[in-house]
């Protein structure tokens, strides 16, 4: 590796040289080493993990700063926390804070330059927020399931009786081949994206009717169904475990092939809404989400890519 091939190459002193020669070789020579040995720690310096496919570090000295406020939807969060805390390690002088609240909290904290990146499941609507910067970034697709008090042994339900049972129509899961189980449906509030989802395409636009949730949380609503009995509520397929039963809508169950088939409604996409758009921490972050590093991470933890559905029909009201 020819580092230092600018200098002049270097050869003893021959006999009779004088002392100022002697010194002048030995001061190239010290410099040519120190030079050397620079190079080769900048060298072996420029990597976090090693090559076995962890994170590359980027340049910390002139790297970007600043802070992001991430706030919104709940059915996001989870990818959205994990890639602000990979993201700051990327790049330790920025801070990146994700936060719940909602989606209608998320597009309100953006318009309202209360958050860098406003997080929703549901798309802006113009009318409410007109502002032509606000400025959608799509990140992937997440698929909504109905969930049900363990104790209900049934593993599907129809639109018709879903809309039946949370307008109170229905009110014993017996009737619907449950067991004679009064129902308690989980209503999440006005702020929830996924309640938009929800009323659009499998209440038809009907308003909802049984136990408000006070504060709009996904692993809210998880926690409320799984110990409450009767219970039934909705929520992300990212966030199901084995303290609820998650059952099919129409016999279909919450899968990106069936989504793609368009057997599948009760799913949305993912979107990261900002005001300010250029060259900042806040870009960089967006980009990084795009990036395979979370696209991939995005789908071990269930997300759907938008590439998967690519021949969905688009939907912009939700």
């Amino acid at each position: 590796m020819r580092v230092l091939s600018s200098y002049p190459r270097s050869s003893a002193p021959k006999d009779g040289a004088t002392w100022t020669g002697v010194l002048g070789w030995l001061r190239r020579s010290t410099i040519s080493v120190t030079l050397l040995t620079l190079a080769l720690l900048l060298i072996g310096c420029g990597t976090l993990g090693g090559s076995n496919g962890a994170l590359t570090s980027h340049n910390t000295g002139g790297d970007i700063s600043g802070n992001i406020r991430i706030v919104g939807s709940t059915a996001l969060l989870p990818l959205a926390a994990k890639a602000a805390d990979l993201f700051h390690r990327l790049h330790p002088a920025v801070q990146v804070v994700a936060k719940g609240g909602g989606s209608v909290t998320g597009l309100k904290a953006a318009a309202n330059h209360q958050a860098e990146i406003g997080d929703s499941d549901i798309y802006a609507d113009p009318v409410l927020y007109p502002d032509p910067n606000l400025t959608d970034h799509i990140i992937c697709v997440v698929a909504f399931t109905m969930i049900v008090d363990p104790q209900v042994n049934i593993s599907s339900l129809t639109i018709r009786q879903i809309l039946a049972i949370f307008t109170r129509k229905i009110t014993n899961w017996e009737v619907v081949g449950g067991p004679d189980l009064p129902i308690t449906p989980v209503i999440r509030p006005a702020t929830s994206g996924t309640r938009a989802i929800f009323r659009k395409y499998i209440l038809g636009g009907a308003e909802e009717s049984g136990t408000p949730l006070t504060s709009d949380s996904s692993t809210g609503v998880l926690d409320v169904v799984a110990h409450t009995s009767g219970a039934i509520g909705y929520v992300t397929t990212i966030l199901i475990n084995p303290t609820v039963r998650a059952i099919g809508i129409d016999g279909v169950s919450a899968t990106a092939q069936n989504i793609k088939a368009g057997r599948y409604k009760f799913w949305g996409y993912e979107h990261m809404y900002t005001l300010e758009n250029g060259i900042n921490a806040t870009t960089a972050f967006l980009d990084f989400m795009q990036t395979p590093t979370i696209q991939q991470l995005a789908q071990k933890m269930g997300y759907i890519p938008v590439g998967a559905i690519s021949n969905t029909v688009e939907r912009t009201g939700a």
